[in-house]
């Protein structure tokens, strides 16, 4: 075999193995509720400015689109729960309207972050540049879907640029943090893969 042939082999092989872990990532029950735990919990440390679109981004790209709605479905309920509940948010039209806006914005992201090409699948770096464009795109819908809903329930004064700076890098260092935890999750399923001869290494076996 030439070193190109070997080259061209080596490189379909790493494609398949990635995606390979990549799958398997995506249908098991631990990155589902990992993701499902961490954004509620994350309540606890957020009011208003929780990180959906960071949440919605990473699942969108990572989960299959049924358990990336009820993830961040998920997340946004707890934090109504928690606002109305303990944090004495008013019982008004305007508060509960807000929050359906909130909610309604983080699904956009989340439909968005789906529409993922299978070329995603085939790299650490082309999965990386999807879940940027995802974040980014993401936040923009996000926050014009707030900003069109301030047009009617008002409250549109908020939108400054240092204020919506801050929240795009919260939910960018969210962000961040999933993919690497999710990146390495891939590669310790590819390790353990290898270790069990399940991978595929030569041309022949693709």
């Amino acid at each position: 075999m030439s070193y190109v042939e070997s080259s061209v082999a080596f490189k379909q092989s790493t494609v398949l193995n990635w995606q390979r872990g990549w799958e398997a990532i995506a249908k098991s029950q631990l990155w589902f509720f990992f993701l499902l735990t961490l954004g509620s919990a994350s309540n606890v440390m957020y009011t208003c400015t929780v990180p959906l679109v960071g949440f919605g981004a990473i699942a969108g790209a990572t989960l299959p689109r049924h358990r990336a709605l009820v993830t961040v479905v998920s997340i946004w309920l707890v934090n109504q729960v928690l606002g109305f509940g303990i944090r004495q948010y008013p019982w008004t039209f305007s508060t509960f309207a807000w929050g359906l806006v909130l909610g309604l914005g983080a699904i956009l992201v989340i439909l968005l972050a789906s529409l993922k090409l299978k070329l995603t699948q085939n790299s650490l770096s082309a999965y990386g540049i999807w879940l940027g464009i995802s974040l980014v795109a993401g936040f923009g819908v996000y926050q014009l879907t707030i900003w069109l809903a301030g047009l009617v329930l008002g409250g549109s004064d908020s939108f400054t640029l240092p204020i919506l700076w801050g929240i795009f890098q919260e939910n960018a260092i969210w962000a961040i943090s999933l993919t690497a935890i999710h990146s390495l999750l891939v590669w310790d399923t590819l390790r353990l893969y290898q270790r069990n001869g399940k991978l595929i290494s030569t041309a022949s076996e693709i």
